[in-house]
């Protein structure tokens, strides 16, 4: 299992984080009474939104390679802590990073959009 670098930040910005419970119910209307709710899967999934990280450009290319190689283009999971729990678990790219515009010299702003694996 691949893990997050430890030359990129370790813990992600509080700036806008967003964590949400991905809704894993199937509900079924009836035609007389309450509608029915079921699981649709055991696990539920778990995104997070880091909308602010800041790297510079060497970090920057260390997250692309992170990425496209170790991580086969974002289709592999890797293991980081939760930015909330404390606790080691492992994610996926949910979307590729993505480098929003440079601040100074050598400031770049990244999104990072990650689902936990169950």
């Amino acid at each position: 299992m691949a893990v997050w670098p430890v030359t990129l930040p370790q813990s992600a910005s509080w700036q806008g984080y967003a964590r949400r419970i991905v809704d894993s119910r199937v509900r079924t209307q009836m035609d007389a009474g309450p509608p029915k709710m079921r699981p649709r899967y055991r696990a539920a999934i778990v995104e997070h939104d880091v909308p602010v990280m800041y790297l510079t450009k060497a970090q920057w290319v260390l997250l692309e390679t992170f990425y496209t190689s170790t991580l086969l283009n974002g289709t592999m999971p890797f293991d980081w802590t939760d930015p909330v729990s404390g606790a080691a678990v492992s994610f996926r790219f949910k979307t590729p990073p993505q480098l929003g515009g440079m601040l100074g010299p050598d400031t770049i702003p990244v999104t990072l959009n990650l689902e936990v694996m169950p």
